[in-house]
């Protein structure tokens, strides 16, 4: 499942998959967005912006 943390407040919500890919196709080129999601199921990227910070959790 993929989560988002507000930098703020530190609280975590539940996002769905279609959600991530959203925020990844704005923040990141269009050849960029399936490996980030590899990367992140593996664990080894976590997507930041100004206001959240985007991970998966198994």
């Amino acid at each position: 499942m993929f989560i988002r943390v507000e930098k703020k407040t530190l609280e975590e919500k539940i996002i769905s998959s279609e959600e991530m890919v959203r925020v990844l196709e704005s923040d990141l080129k269009p050849d960029e967005v399936d490996e980030a999601l590899t990367d992140m199921v593996l664990g080894t990227y976590e997507h930041r912006t100004a206001t959240a910070i985007y991970k998966y959790r198994a």
